[in-house]
């Protein structure tokens, strides 16, 4: 008998007891079964199709499956198969007192329109997504987790906390995992801001240059999660107060060089995201962020040349049947143009067109779009090891 771990359990047999000539044909018969598949089928078209969950089982099968599935090419390939799907935060009571907060983090298949479960996390309570890459979570500003294989680790080797986190990233040339973030310098009287750049699982970090502000006086405010796009992560901030504007600053994190790019024609007053639409830059702006947006691509990103794609017109009156006052939020979350609307107690499903495609019930007062994607991920990282070796 093969438990969800892989170990094979013997103790529930009974001493002298030997398996009955049914079961013994039924083992025989499987076995012959896969041994008929070639390896090749396996691991190039049908292993890289399935979920992490369902790829984890197969390892238990056979050790010839379980070394298909350990592969560092085959886990590659898989990663690069799955869907990025939008992610759902939410938040509820957790204890009689009603004082007690617990998030739930789920993701949605677009095309199949379901909600899948909620991630489980090494902890509780409430908490929130600082950035995310291949799969991979920061969550509280110091633990970097990976919910397809319940794995963690801290940032730092000395496990502290990092403000004003920007981003994580996988450097190409190295293979590492490094996070962008900012600090105060009160030294300073010119530049207030300093911007670093880490090394997942070491103390490594050293400055760069990416200022993300026309005042010196304020703080950045970046608006969303930045867009990793050909090596370079593509950061919109905007101010907020006083004279209104959209910035967008490319860095590049090979030379770790950064550039101000021009926004597409918008407002200063309106609502703006970036995505990525099919491996371009794209942005989606709204004078509301209710009734409906507009979406401008990127064409020519070393002239920094926006064309207008299409416009999307909510279901203004479908969306009121389940919130008849109040705001709710809306967003473009994949490259076909669906948009998930948050509202009090549900969360709508809307295609380009504007038609309502799926409606979800939560208990919670209003489900929150977080700027995050999840791709799930079965690459094993140095920086997992350490932890499992330190316990």
């Amino acid at each position: 008998m093969l438990l969800r771990s892989g170990r094979r359990l013997v103790a529930q047999e009974e001493p002298g007891r030997t398996a009955s000539p049914r079961r013994r044909s039924r083992a025989r018969s499987d076995r012959h079964r896969l041994a008929g598949i070639p390896d090749e089928i396996l691991q190039q078209e049908i292993l890289p199709r399935l979920p992490a969950k369902s790829v984890l089982r197969c390892r238990a099968v056979c050790r010839s499956w379980r070394s298909l599935a350990s592969d560092p090419a085959f886990l590659l390939d898989h990663h690069r198969r799955q869907p990025a799907l939008p992610l759902i935060r939410s938040c509820r009571i957790s204890d009689v007192s009603g004082r007690g907060l617990e998030s739930r983090l789920n993701a949605i298949h677009l095309r199949s329109a379901k909600l899948g479960p909620s991630f489980q996390f090494p902890f509780g309570g409430s908490f929130a997504i600082s950035a995310s890459c291949d799969g991979l979570f920061v969550v509280f500003n110091y633990i970097i987790c990976n919910p397809a294989t319940r794995e963690w680790a801290t940032l730092r080797q000395d496990a502290k906390r990092i403000e004003n986190l920007i981003a994580l990233f996988r450097h190409q040339p190295s293979g590492e995992f490094r996070v962008m973030y900012w600090r105060n310098n009160s030294m300073e009287l010119i530049c207030r801001q300093e911007y670093y750049m880490l090394t997942v699982g070491t103390n490594n970090s050293w400055r760069v240059d990416c200022p993300l502000t026309e005042v010196l006086a304020e703080e950045p405010s970046i608006f969303g999660a930045p867009v990793l796009l050909n090596g370079s992560l593509h950061i919109h901030w905007r101010r907020q107060s006083g004279v209104h504007y959209h910035r967008i600053r490319v860095f590049d994190t090979v030379a770790e060089t950064s550039r101000l790019m021009i926004p597409p024609p918008v407002n200063p007053c309106h609502v703006m995201h970036l995505l990525d639409l099919g491996g371009k830059l794209a942005a989606s702006t709204s004078n509301d962020g209710m009734t409906g947006m507009s979406i401008f691509v990127l064409q020519d990103p070393e002239h920094d040349v926006w064309s207008f794609q299409y416009r999307i017109k909510l279901p203004v009156m479908e969306i009121r049947r389940f919130q008849e006052q109040g705001d709710w939020w809306a967003k473009v979350v994949s490259e076909e143009g669906d948009v998930l609307v948050s509202c009090c107690g549900h969360l709508l499903q809307c295609d380009k067109k504007g038609n309502l495609v799926a409606k979800f019930k939560y208990d919670d007062d209003m489900p929150m779009v977080i700027p995050h994607k999840f791709k799930e991920s079965l690459i094993q990282h140095t920086f997992f090891q350490k932890t499992k070796n330190k316990n």
